[in-house]
């Protein structure tokens, strides 16, 4: 049977294999085949005040990452609607990757997008619905609730909010 065995004597380092004599055929002192080998010295482990935990207290208003899906296919789609009262057509844009991400106004009449708006994911409501933010020109607020507590998929209906007014949009 062959055996290695490391050994730090001073500041020379002897290596013992069982089928190999050393020094002629005799072993170094202190070193038999049954002779324990020399507890290695262990360091003290840090403590957990060494180790400072990050800060896990959400601030309000930040624009956070949606939470992960549990299904990350490559879903794409766009949902739209209208706010009848103020006579506006809504496109929104949703990837998998980036969740409800754009909102482009329109009016009916000439098609023409208007304005447009980047959404960030700003938590859930009451019921577990995703509700993502925005504004126009930083004057008028875009407000979107996926109207389902399930990952986003074809066939959805979304809630958009703009400058007070609300229409409801179906993903496709």
């Amino acid at each position: 049977m062959m055996t290695s065995r490391f050994v730090l004597m001073g500041t020379a380092l002897l290596l013992s294999l069982g089928m190999v004599a050393c020094n002629g055929g005799s072993q170094p002192q202190g070193m038999t085949e049954t002779s324990p080998e020399p507890a290695p010295t262990a360091e003290p482990a840090p403590t957990e005040a060494a180790i400072p935990s990050p800060d896990t207290t959400p601030v309000p208003g930040s624009a956070a990452a949606p939470p992960e899906e549990p299904n990350q296919d490559n879903l794409e789609m766009t949902c739209t609607g209208s706010i009848t009262v103020n006579d506006i057509d809504f496109t929104v844009y949703f990837t998998r990757e980036a969740g409800f991400s754009r909102i482009e106004l329109k009016r009916p009449a000439t098609g023409a997008v208007f304005a447009e708006s980047f959404l960030s994911y700003d938590g859930k409501n009451a019921q577990g619905q995703a509700i993502w933010r925005g504004s126009v020109q930083e004057m008028a607020s875009v407000t979107l609730v996926h109207l389902s507590s399930n990952p986003a998929q074809r066939g959805d209906q979304v809630s958009v909010g703009y400058d007070g007014q609300w229409g409801r949009g179906d993903c496709r």
